[in-house]
């Protein structure tokens, strides 16, 4: 039996194989792009989550805050804390987490106070300096972190109340 003939006069089994060498040029093509993008996915995945870098402050934060100091590192609670080296115009949120493998990382997420504010570690809020806590006693209230998230627990005590009232007089008296 004769081999059929293409128009251009080729048997047709060349033609098949040219055909057959497109669909594997293109199977292998797929076949590469599948590959890269499941070593990229799994790439992502086996990395360990990255958390929020500690003191990546907007754009600008220096014009507000002045040199910035990147001293403070998250003691292992969860809370609020004023960053006493920066004078308390930055404050961290620490968040311990424990996963599944039992590995424990604590996240610390950096936050600016806005202009002529400061982090008041009382109220755990950024507030006029005549009405915050000094700075430099900040770490003296550390603990008022302990009762969040306990249901019955008061946010702050008269105690507490008391403790920084005093502080913040003496500061505004020092200052007249």
């Amino acid at each position: 039996s004769t081999p059929l003939r293409t128009k251009a006069g080729r048997p047709e089994a060349t033609v098949l194989t040219t055909e057959h060498r497109k669909c594997k040029h293109t199977e292998g093509a797929m076949k590469f792009a599948v590959a890269v993008a499941l070593i990229v996915a799994a790439a992502v995945t086996a990395r360990p989550r990255s958390k929020r870098e500690a003191y990546d402050l907007p754009d600008g934060a220096e014009l507000i805050v002045g040199s910035i100091k990147t001293t403070f590192e998250c003691p292992a609670k969860n809370g609020y804390f004023a960053d006493v080296d920066n004078e308390c115009l930055i404050f961290h949120v620490c968040n311990v987490v424990t996963h599944a493998d039992g590995k424990t990382e604590i996240q610390q997420f950096s936050f600016f106070c806005g202009n002529q504010t400061m982090f008041n570690q009382l109220s755990l809020t950024c507030a006029f300096p005549e009405d915050a806590v000094p700075c430099q006693n900040a770490p003296d209230f550390f603990y008022v972190n302990d009762n969040i998230g306990i249901p019955d627990a008061p946010f702050l005590t008269d105690a507490d109340v008391e403790k920084a009232s005093a502080l913040i007089a003496g500061a505004r008296k020092s200052k007249a």
